[in-house]
């Protein structure tokens, strides 16, 4: 069986790049001994050799390298794609050798290699269709990728200007930001197009083709505002479950499906693969899609009873899309009316809004509902960590949702707030 390990090329400096020996069995027999032909292959990705756990061929999982979930994840789909790739050329029947994997690798990983020369002369606006192109990101990320692209395009429309490299500087940022208020975009959605600008720079800068750092300057932010983020609390979350659904199974499933997510906390891409087999003694065990950390998370009662309810099986699944239309459905049967205000910022201006609670619910609510239940109660948020695989406290206490009165609740519980003073 084919198998693939990541190794440092230079584990003494700063930062090393990567590079992976695949063992497929190629082998030559020299003075009477079998001698094994791995294959070596080195990736565009570095790391610093610190943050790298040469047992395990990956990065270490430490909070000093907050990024070790997305990078791992990334090695994972290489050795994915390279295992994939050797197994359908020799259902092929193809002679495998390491100048065939190699040149079927360059056609995935290095097609820069059969670009001609002017590949190095490559500038911004050529460069970042070439880098979605040969991403090994998900459908989603290029997706997003694609977006900024149109965004930047329409940018040297309405200005009449090309931009280049070195035109990436603190006063394109501060227009660039302007053009983007201008269109109604949010704070965070306006955020998210600057830190994937400062992607596309940092990857043409690791190749050589600029040396542009102003992208990296303190002044070069990514804009934010807190999101209005709801969740339902536990008498919510009852009455949820006290709701008699048996004449729609439609809503019914859903109905158990987001109970399940707000008991567990796995995300909506993690619940969809879910299986018979990620449950064993009592616990849900499932490596999760986006950070390809492994969670184990205890069955709650609750969730004990829909499975029990549906046979010991799981309840039919459907579209996220579909999911979040049918369950402000069953949140709004379940009388879940608080009156919720919204505001946000659309381009330069402010606006409020009050909505039903019903309505902001979403698949995504349950997944909030658990950790902010289970920070209430008072489980420790290393352990609530673990099971949403959160890799900082401040990531994790950015994301939970409780409102002050929720919080003095829970601080009266302290027993700072209880102690007795001897007069």
């Amino acid at each position: 069986m084919a198998s693939v390990k990541f190794y440092l090329n230079s584990p003494k400096k700063i930062y090393s790049s990567i590079f992976f020996r695949l063992n497929y069995g190629a082998f030559q027999i020299t003075n009477g001994k079998k001698r094994y032909l791995p294959l070596q292959y080195h990736l565009d990705e570095t790391i610093n050799p610190a943050y790298w756990n040469k047992n395990k061929g990956e990065a270490k999982q430490t909070n000093k390298f907050p990024q070790y979930p997305e990078f791992n994840a990334r090695l994972n789909n290489v050795r994915d794609i390279v295992l994939t790739l050797v197994r359908k050329l020799q259902n092929d029947g193809k002679s495998l050798t390491n100048d065939v994997l190699r040149k079927e690798l360059d056609l995935i990983f290095k097609t820069h290699k059969n670009q001609t020369d002017a590949t190095s002369e490559m500038e911004l606006m050529s460069f970042i269709p070439y880098f979605i192109k040969t991403s090994t990101k998900t459908v989603g990320t290029k997706r997003n990728y694609n977006q900024v692209l149109q965004n930047l395009q329409e940018y040297e429309q309405a200005k009449k200007t090309k931009l280049t490299f070195d035109k990436i500087d603190i006063d394109f940022y501060n227009d660039f930001v302007l053009f983007l208020q201008s269109k109604r975009f949010s704070p965070n959605t306006i955020g998210t197009r600057i830190k994937i600008l400062k992607t596309f720079m940092n990857e043409a800068y690791e190749r050589n083709l600029h040396r542009n750092i102003d992208y990296k300057k303190k002044a070069f932010a990514k804009p934010s505002e807190e999101a209005k983020n709801i969740y339902l609390n536990e008498e919510e979350l009852a009455e949820m479950y006290k709701l008699n659904l048996s004449a729609n199974k439609k809503l019914d499933n859903v109905r158990d499906w987001f109970l399940i997510g707000a008991y567990t906390g796995l995300r909506f891409s993690d619940l969809e693969r879910l299986s018979d087999g990620n449950i064993n003694d009592d616990v849900i065990e499932i490596k999760t899609k986006k950070t390809n950390k492994t969670v184990v998370v205890p069955i709650n009662p609750i969730v004990k009873r829909i499975l029990e309810k549906h046979n010991e099986k799981l309840p039919k699944i459907i579209s996220n899309q579909k999911f979040n239309e049918y369950i402000k459905e069953v949140a709004q049967m379940a009388e879940i009316e608080e009156d919720i205000l919204m505001e946000e910022t659309k381009g330069a201006l402010k606006v409020s809004r009050t909505e039903k609670k019903y309505n902001l619910v979403s698949a995504h609510t349950a997944r909030r509902s658990f950790a902010t239940n289970a920070f209430i109660a008072g489980v420790p948020t290393i352990q609530i960590m673990k099971m949403t695989g959160h890799s900082t406290e401040k990531a994790f206490l950015s994301y939970i949702k409780i409102s002050e009165h929720e919080n003095a609740t829970k601080l009266q519980l302290h027993p700072f707030f209880n102690k007795m003073i001897a007069i």
